[in-house]
C-alpha cells in the first residue's frame, strides 16, 4: 500500500492541532475539519456549537468567518452548506442525529450532498408528503447518494416549469449559434465568403434578439 500523501494544508492544520491542544473543543473541531469528508456531520455540529457560543473570540478571530477560514481552511460556501444540512436535520429529521451521536453502526449517516437535496425538495413543496416521506427514507435509512435521488427523484421534486424549458433551450440555442459564428469564421472554413457572411449576419441577428 503506498504512502499516504500529507498536503501543505493537512500540515498545517496538524500543527495547529499540537499548538491548541490544551483547548480540547479548538483542537476538536480542528480534527474534525481535517477529516471532513468522513465525519461532516460531526463538524457541523462543532461548528454549529462554536458559532452559537462565540468560541472563536476567545480564540483571538475578528469573525466566525476568519476562525473558519484560517484555521480550519473551510470556504465561507461550505460552512454555510454545513450548518444549513445540520439545522435541517435538527428540525426535519432529529432521528440521523441521534443515530450519529451514538454511533449507531447499523444505520448510515447521509452525504452532505444527500441532506442538500432533501432539504431543498422539502423547499421547493413541489413532492407531496408521502413523496417527501419516501425522499427521506432513502436519503436517510438507506444511504443513497444524490445521484440516486436525482434519479428517483429528482422530476417530482424539481419540475421544470414552462419558463425553465424555455431557458434551458434558449441557452442551448445561443450556444450552438455561438458555436456556428465561431467555425464559419476560422480560416480555412469549407464555406463560401459570401454564404459565410450571411451566415454570421444571421447568427448576430439571432443572438441580439435572445439577448432582448
Amino acid at each position: 500500500m503506498g504512502q499516504k500523501i500529507i498536503t501543505k494544508t493537512d500540515r498545517a492544520m496538524e500543527d495547529r492541532m499540537h499548538a491548541v491542544a490544551d483547548d480540547p473543543e479548538r483542537a476538536d473541531t480542528l480534527a474534525k475539519a481535517r477529516a471532513f469528508k468522513r465525519t461532516w456531520l460531526e463538524l457541523a455540529e462543532a461548528l454549529t456549537r462554536t458559532q452559537s457560543q462565540r468560541s472563536w473570540e476567545r480564540w483571538g478571530f475578528t469573525d466566525f468567518d476568519a476562525y473558519c477560514r484560517k484555521e480550519l481552511h473551510l470556504r465561507s460556501s461550505t460552512v454555510a452548506k454545513l450548518l444549513g444540512s445540520y439545522r435541517f436535520l435538527e428540525t426535519s429529521a432529529p432521528r440521523v442525529l441521534d443515530r450519529a451521536r451514538h454511533r449507531d453502526q447499523t444505520a448510515p449517516v447521509p452525504s452532505l450532498g444527500a441532506v442538500e437535496f432533501v432539504a431543498r425538495a422539502t423547499e421547493r413543496g413541489a413532492a407531496d408528503d408521502e413523496t417527501l416521506e419516501s425522499i427521506q427514507r432513502v436519503a436517510f435509512d438507506e444511504g443513497a447518494e444524490p445521484s440516486l435521488l436525482h434519479r428517483r427523484f429528482g422530476e417530482v421534486a424539481f419540475p421544470q416549469t414552462d419558463e425553465d424549458r424555455a431557458g434551458k433551450l434558449r441557452a442551448q440555442i445561443v450556444a450552438t449559434a455561438r458555436r456556428l459564428s465561431s467555425l464559419i469564421a476560422e480560416e480555412g472554413a469549407p464555406v463560401p465568403r459570401k454564404l459565410a457572411i450571411s451566415v454570421e449576419e444571421t447568427m448576430g441577428e439571432l443572438l441580439e434578439a435572445l439577448s432582448n
